[in-house]
């Protein structure tokens, strides 16, 4: 898991890179004003996508290790729920209290997605 972590530090850079560059053009054109919410926003996002990879390779490995599939099955959605719903509470305080802007802090979580997209397409897997 850490492997695959470390692998996605480039995909996070590059997705970070055209993020901020898009803020930046919207800034300049004058549709977005510059707010630090903004950046709280693409720090929260990008360390939920990691945290968020991080639990799920950790619960993967605890639901491979058991024996009943109905108990395994089980762990596995209630580690979803509770990944999900846990998620949402957070984002939903930091977005109330005006910490986080909603369109940084959420493009993030797209980009592990983004990363194995782009890796299979390369590798010609698609």
């Amino acid at each position: 898991m850490f492997e695959e972590l470390k692998g996605m530090i480039r995909a996070f850079v590059i997705c970070n890179a055209v993020v901020l560059a898009g803020c930046a053009v919207l800034i300049l054109t004058g549709l977005v004003s510059l707010q630090w919410q903004l950046f709280t926003g693409l720090l929260v996002g990008n360390a939920a996508a990691l945290l968020n990879f991080y639990h799920l390779g950790v619960k993967a490995g605890n639901i491979m290790r058991r024996k009943d599939a109905s108990h395994a099955r089980r762990y596995a959605s209630f580690s979803f729920f509770a990944r999900y719903l846990g998620a949402f509470a957070v984002f939903g305080l930091l977005i109330h209290f005006n910490v986080i802007s909603v369109y940084t802090a959420v493009i993030p979580l797209f980009y592990p997605r983004i990363h194995y997209t782009v890796k299979a397409i390369k590798n010609k897997e698609v």
